[in-house]
């Protein structure tokens, strides 16, 4: 009896442990620079229908931060007024990054998975106007390897035109990932 409380407490130890054991790449490489241009819309959210009633969005803040999840497209606007769905969000990793534009490009740094390691990747977007932008590819932030997302990664669903809705208030920017 006595074996199995160590071996418990072991385990438990161990299972703690592993989070960053399965995450390869900690810290973002893309720095967080405040966004003052007129290049894309942040008054709102960008989003991105995936399957008929799911919807992967983005919403990008003025302080160089953007946030993403997915969602179903008749709970999305309601999820985002809710603070505890918000508040449960502030400590996700993969749910937060840096963004940069420059010269109609957009440039986001995320966490995906590949395999059982988190990785950190940039999603290399097109702007096409201030309402729309296209992801056409993403890298490894580590290597610069381009992802072949339909054979490595999960994020295969993320390409392709994303479309601004205006929305109003949209939560803060706050998290435990980018000060």
């Amino acid at each position: 009896m006595k074996y199995r409380y160590y071996w418990l407490i072991v385990f438990l130890f161990f299972f703690i442990a592993c989070e960053d054991f399965f995450i390869k790449d900690k810290e973002f490489s893309m720095k967080v620079t405040p966004y003052t241009g007129n290049d894309l819309r942040i008054d709102g959210y960008f989003y991105k229908n995936y399957t008929d009633d799911k919807v992967d969005f983005l919403m990008f803040y003025s302080n160089g931060v953007f946030f993403k999840n997915s969602s179903t497209s008749v709970e999305l606007e309601s999820r985002l007024q809710d603070p505890n769905y918000i508040k449960n969000l502030r400590d996700c990793r993969f749910c937060w990054g840096p963004y940069n534009i420059n010269n109609n490009i957009l440039r986001f740094e995320f966490y995906d998975i590949f395999g059982h390691t988190w990785h950190t990747c940039i999603a290399n977007c097109v702007i096409l106007n201030d309402t729309t932008f296209n992801i056409e590819n993403i890298t490894f932030s580590s290597t610069g390897k381009k992802v072949d997302v339909k054979k490595e990664g999960s994020s295969y669903y993320s390409l392709g035109v994303y479309h601004f809705k205006q929305f109003s208030p949209k939560p803060d920017s706050t998290n435990v990932y980018i000060r």
